[in-house]
């Protein structure tokens, strides 16, 4: 797969703060003001460089690789993937949608996010699950990958439960990069999702987002 590349980060962030007349911020520990640009979190990167160059502003580390966005020169790809769990099967992946951001139809947006339906299959409970899915967008040749660790879940026995991936403001919802390719492109999208899970066998699915205006919205 063809990765994201970034290169010269640093020197494109000064540019975009020369630009914008303001000085380089200092290291910082939570949001803070850099003359009228904003900065969040311990990365040093203003905010609208992160849109421009398609990170989380809610994060330092977008793909979840554990390499800081600043010292990453591919901060929406994940380099080192995470090596698949084994062990028997004890969920599957009973359904996955990704939900387009715009309706043609009706000319208004629809609620754009990856939703996943896990289904147990073992009469005990499974915890410390991690989503590692991969978009790509063969029009424009990019791919961006993500590990996300779903802190919190657990899929009890027997049980069916859906997780989404989005804003991460509700209970079994976990943060998406909102400048990921998925809310900024229109284009037809794949997307590649692999759930681990503690000793059990990793299980995988796949799904194509239409281009925008081929879905309707929810």
């Amino acid at each position: 797969m063809k990765k994201t590349k970034i290169f010269g980060l640093v020197l494109l962030l000064s540019a975009i703060v020369i630009l914008s007349g303001c000085t380089a911020p200092q290291k910082i520990s939570d949001t803070q003001y850099n003359g009228s640009n904003q900065v969040t979190k311990l990365n040093e990167i203003p905010d609208n460089a992160k849109k421009l160059l398609g990170i989380d502003p809610m994060s330092n580390d977008t793909d979840g690789d554990g390499v800081d966005d600043l010292n990453d020169s591919t901060p929406t790809f994940a380099d080192v993937p995470p090596q698949a769990s084994t062990g028997p099967v004890g969920f599957r992946i009973q359904n996955i949608l990704v939900e387009n951001n715009y309706d043609q139809a009706s000319k208004q947006a629809a609620p754009d996010h990856l939703e996943l339906v896990l289904q147990s299959t073992t009469s005990k409970d499974i915890s410390n699950l991690t989503a590692y899915y991969i978009i790509s967008d063969y029009k424009i040749n990019k791919t961006e990958s993500y590990i996300k660790p779903l802190k919190g879940f657990v899929l009890k026995a027997n049980e069916i439960r859906t997780i989404h991936f989005d804003a991460g403001q509700k209970p079994d919802h976990f943060r998406a990069n909102p400048n990921s390719i998925y809310y900024t492109t229109k284009d037809e999208l794949n997307f590649t999702v692999t759930i681990n899970a503690d000793g059990y066998a990793a299980q995988t699915t796949q799904v194509k987002k239409d281009a925008g205006g081929a879905e309707s919205p929810d």
